[in-house]
């Protein structure tokens, strides 16, 4: 799909955008599930939990310069400013899959420390660390496919990429079921290994297409010698806007934590309930992650040749879109929770606690929607530094404190940790709702910056 081809104030071209990001994200997410799931172990599920929760949070690290190429690819495309574009690609590839490669290494030294700080439980911080160890020591794979499938999506490529996550998903499914069934390796190195090779095999893939594709040359000469005001510029965009998932992460990972305490003392089901609803949660908010997405390709087109009318139009429908699927998917999840919790585990416990989880999981996807929507908005227009000092004051000073205060202090449980995480969510949508109608985000020009 070649975006200059299509109408950009058409909702058809925002939702021909979508579609494919969307079934994309959905295999990333299986991806991302389907070592839990195969292992078929509650202990197993949950070592992955808390291994995933390391190595998502320095995913976000490691695509440091994603969020702000995609940007600044989109608005250069939008004033047709073509030799300033080619100059991001490189940047952003070379520093992505240097720091991805430091931190797999720091990851090998430091894995024991890390999860012995996260309280996790004896029964399965031995199958945690493995899982640590392999997939997080290949971080560096994270890092190639995350830059790539920016750079993919700056040009509307969408569709490749869903072919690509297609591949992926069947590979690391079948490799998972070889290793563990067939050469009968341990279940936890099983789904390691068959994550780590079928990422391998994906990185080759996008690296194919993105030359096939857009023609740009990944020169380390090239990223050495672009000018320091276009590393500047994207280092000025994508470090405070990977600093609002940051610290969302992190603070995921520290209310984790609290689960875990919330487990030795309070419920044991607790930090299993935890990883099966990660699991459903995901799929609560995949479709606003995904016109979101489509609509920042289109946004920064727009911002690009300072068409604020239709940037306010696009936003608008972007919004309607995300709260209208959030409520409708979460709602589904809530109503039929036991039924679709029972095909996890048989533990009655886990099941009923997540039940009640979900019903909460109603609002906090309301509030989570806005946010998405509203954070990708202003990210893209260049106002970047409001959503994350916000996360930042909002996700530890409601969500994580208050995770321990009604989860611990009041002993209402895992219950009380997400109802702190929903007022945060819902609080959060409120300013930036009122952010974004002051359209202080519409005086910002990148492109003349």
């Amino acid at each position: 799909m070649k975006i200059d081809s299509l109408n950009l104030n058409s909702t058809k071209t925002l939702i021909k955008l979508t579609i494919p990001i969307f079934l994309e994200l959905i295999l990333q997410v299986l991806l991302g599930n389907v070592d839990k799931i195969m292992v078929r172990n509650d202990l197993l599920a949950n070592a992955i939990t808390q291994a995933n929760s390391i190595i998502d949070l320095l995913t976000i690290t490691i695509s440091v310069l994603t969020i702000g190429s995609l940007i600044l690819i989109s608005q250069y495309k939008g004033a047709k400013d073509f030799n300033r574009e080619k100059k991001i690609y490189s940047i952003a590839f070379y520093f992505n899959l240097s720091l991805g490669i430091l931190l797999g290494i720091a990851m090998l030294f430091c894995g024991k420390t890390i999860l012995s700080l996260m309280n996790v439980s004896s029964e399965f911080y031995n199958d945690a660390l493995t899982y640590l160890y392999i997939c997080g020591g290949f971080l560096f794979l994270q890092s190639i496919i995350l830059t790539l499938f920016s750079f993919l999506r700056s040009n509307a490529f969408v569709m490749h990429g869903l072919i690509v996550s297609i591949t992926t998903n069947v590979l690391n499914v079948g490799l998972n079921a070889l290793f563990m069934y067939v050469l009968k390796i341990p279940s936890i190195i099983a789904v390691a290994l068959g994550t780590v090779i079928s990422r391998s095999i994906c990185s080759i893939l996008l690296l194919i297409l993105m030359f096939k594709l857009t023609k740009v040359k990944l020169s380390i000469k090239d990223a050495l010698k672009s000018s320091k005001g276009e590393f500047k510029k994207l280092i000025k965009i994508s470090i405070p806007s990977a600093g609002e998932s940051f610290s969302y992460s992190l603070s995921q990972i520290v209310i984790l934590t609290i689960i875990n305490i919330i487990g030795l003392k309070l419920n044991s089901a607790a930090p299993t309930a935890k990883s099966y609803v990660n699991i459903m949660v995901q799929f609560s908010f995949i479709f606003t992650s995904s016109v979101s997405q489509a609509m920042q390709i289109i946004l920064g087109r727009h911002l690009g040749s300072r068409n604020i009318v239709e940037s306010k139009k696009v936003i608008n429908k972007t919004l309607v879109f995300a709260l209208g699927s959030s409520i409708l998917i979460s709602s589904i999840q809530a109503i039929f929770a036991i039924p679709i919790f029972s095909l996890l585990t048989k533990d009655v416990d886990v099941i009923n606690l997540c039940a009640k989880i979900m019903i909460v999981e109603i609002l906090l996807e309301i509030g989570r929607a806005v946010n998405i929507t509203m954070v990708r908005a202003l990210q893209t227009s260049g106002d970047v530094i409001f959503p994350t000092t916000l996360a930042i004051i909002f996700c530890w000073g409601i969500a994580t404190i208050g995770s321990y205060i009604f989860g611990v202090t009041f002993k209402m449980g895992i219950i009380g940790v997400w109802v702190a995480m929903t007022i945060d969510e819902l609080v959060r949508a409120l300013i930036f709702i009122i952010r974004f109608k002051k359209e202080k985000w519409a005086k910002i020009n990148l492109v003349e910056c």
